[in-house]
């Protein structure tokens, strides 16, 4: 191979994603002779093009420059589409099998699953209600889609309440691929992709009901065709797709899907003191379109409850919650400590990355970098000023923190930056510590919970193998081959705490058991009444649209002096704090986790079970 045709396959090497030492993908790495070499030759690369299009001959030295073009071109889109689909794959593995594997916890997804069901019960689309009250604390999106599947399958479920948010992780990881796929390289992509795809807080969303991980994919596509559109990496009009997926966001959470969005781009332009980006964004098509998908729902359900609906949503759920106490309440630093956690176990890379790039002043002359990293900033600021705080709230972030990890990976198999120390001790020292738990759970359960001593010794495998082995790869200075043990690692731990880890755990967080116990003894046209509980766990497993909850002693009393039987859920501190019922009317009781509950009789001596069947009509 001549001099200058190996020139021409080092360059497509580059242009297919795998990086030579002096470039980086968006071309700041390097020193200016090696950039100035690759310029010349890619102006040499346009000259053969140009010369094949008119139909001038080209020697044989140029025709086989021409051919290993080609042929890099064609490795270079089936290495994309193999990425693509491997990332793809794996998040499919570790979110959908055994989705319903389990019950519905508390507090959120009994909530959910019962607004869903009465909406299937009753052919409802617009307004959402629980335990007969009008539900203002979200939008409608992810109840759609729940609903959707439920009428698919037939019926609602645990499946069909948790698969709107599996498909919704596998969207926010493939986007994630290609965000760095098209903004660095396609290894970068491949990286950030697996390593979001086994983060603790991506896996956890992905695999429960909850609006979150819904509102995270629509809001990551909005951002990554704002880009695309802005830092030219494709159409102008792409960024008319950042307004359609800004508004699904706002139909899933809220106006915090435009909140952040807004935020990035005001950041983006003020630090690059460019305002024609503000004209870039074309809002006058995107508004229309926005308001278009967005508004109708909106319209609809204000106009069904006399306005009451966004009122309260946006008084109570939004200023209300964001400027004072509203449950959550955490010091400013929270984020600090919720964060490492929430990106485990890539926090031990993560950590080591951000020093390696420092300082950030070349983030000035780095749009891509800088876009993203003021993505993470927005986001971490705005939730760290806001008096409600709930570390699931960061998960909008996470994305970038994988591109963050996915590059500093990539640049050190590359040789691009040296392995530091801060980098080999952290990494060795938390997955040694990983390995030793890992060999010592067996022990740990068998004194502690000896039933679940048979469960702990897959976890004991996968723990000190997956540790034992990342740590032989960071010692021999293989990050990519350290990244694969880590996201096995972190694979093997969700299929076994899906097959035996959970299902264990079901029994102390569960509440269908008691509520199949419930069913017997309360005929359907009883009164049924809880004391100071808010969880809905019984309206969906009781199938009891409503359960009036009584909150203080005198309510209960009041209870007392109507005609007829009826029956009170109490748990066991409220039963002895009210001293108002003796042992006789307790007819049935139940151990959920810390927590024991009893079903008291009010009215009448204590029935004798009705046959389930009966129950059931």
């Amino acid at each position: 191979m001549t001099k200058g045709s190996s020139k021409l396959a080092a360059l497509k090497v580059q242009a297919s994603g795998y990086p030579i030492a002096g470039f980086e993908p968006d071309g700041q790495r390097g020193d200016d002779n090696a950039a100035a070499e690759a310029c010349n030759l890619l102006e040499r690369v346009t000259e053969i093009m140009q010369e094949a299009a008119v139909g001038r001959p080209l020697n044989s030295k140029l025709k086989a420059s021409s051919t290993q073009i080609e042929s890099w071109n064609c490795w270079s889109d089936f290495t994309t589409n193999q990425f693509a689909w491997s990332v793809l794959l794996l998040a499919v593995l570790l979110f959908l099998p055994l989705l319903g594997g389990r019950d519905l916890w508390a507090p959120v997804e009994p909530r959910y699953a019962e607004i869903v069901r009465i909406m299937f019960a009753k052919g409802e689309w617009v307004v959402p209600t629980v335990n007969g009250d009008l539900y203002t604390d979200k939008p409608i999106l992810y109840f759609w889609l729940a609903l959707i599947a439920s009428k698919l399958a037939g019926g609602v479920n645990e499946w069909t309440m948790r698969l709107p948010s599996a498909l919704a992780g596998i969207g926010f990881v493939l986007v994630t691929y290609f965000t760095g796929r098209d903004f660095f390289s396609p290894k970068v992509g491949l990286i950030a992709g697996t390593v979001l795809a086994t983060s603790m807080r991506v896996i956890w969303e992905a695999r429960w009901a909850h609006i979150d991980m819904l509102f995270g994919f629509f809001f990551l596509l909005t951002i990554y065709f704002a880009a695309r559109s802005l830092l030219g990496k494709g159409g102008k009009r792409e960024i008319l797709w950042a307004y359609v997926f800004m508004a699904m966001a706002v139909l899933a959470k809220g106006l915090i899907g435009i909140v952040l969005p807004a935020l990035l781009l005001a950041a983006f332009a003020s630090v690059r003191r460019d305002w024609r980006l503000l004209v870039d964004v074309k809002p006058q098509l995107g508004v229309p379109i926005f308001f278009l998908i967005a508004a109708p729902w909106f319209y609809l359900v204000n106009s069904a409850t006399d306005g009451k609906w966004l009122a309260e949503f946006i008084y109570i759920h939004h200023l209300q919650r964001y400027t004072e106490w509203e449950g959550h309440r955490h010091p400013f630093f929270y984020y600090f400590r919720t964060l490492p956690v929430d990106f485990l176990p890539w926090t031990v890379f993560a950590i080591p990355a951000t020093v390696a790039y420092f300082p950030y002043r070349q983030l000035l002359q780095r749009p891509q970098a800088l876009y993203f990293s003021l993505c993470f900033l927005a986001v971490f600021l705005f939730f760290s000023l806001s008096d409600s705080k709930r570390d699931l709230y960061l998960l909008p972030l996470l994305p970038t923190l994988a591109l963050l990890v996915g590059n500093y990976i990539d640049d050190l198999a590359e040789n691009r930056i040296a392995e530091s120390a801060l980098y080999r001790w952290l990494s060795q020292s938390v997955f040694a510590a990983v390995a030793v738990i890992g060999l010592g759970l067996p022990i740990f359960t068998w004194i502690v919970r000896r039933e679940m001593f048979w469960i702990s010794l897959s976890a004991c495998l996968i723990l000190s193998l997956g540790g034992i082995f990342t740590v032989i790869f960071i010692r021999k200075r293989r990050p990519l081959k350290a990244v694969t043990a880590v996201v096995l690692l972190m694979a093997s731990l969700t299929v076994c705490g899906s097959i035996w880890i959970l299902p264990y755990v079901n029994q102390f967080k569960s509440r269908r058991s008691f509520s199949i116990e419930i069913k017997k003894f309360v005929p359907p046209t009883a009164p049924l009444y809880i004391y100071a509980d808010t969880m809905n766990d019984f309206n969906f497993y009781t199938e009891r649209e409503v359960i009036p909850v009584l909150s203080s002693a005198g309510e209960v009393a009041d209870v007392l002096r109507q005609i007829g039987s009826s029956y009170l859920l109490i748990k066991e501190r409220d039963l002895k704090s009210l001293g108002m019922f003796g042992p006789e009317t307790v007819v049935a009781t139940d151990w959920v986790g810390s927590t024991t509950w009893n079903l008291i009789a009010l009215k009448a001596k204590p029935p004798v079970p009705i046959p389930l069947d009966y129950a059931a009509e």
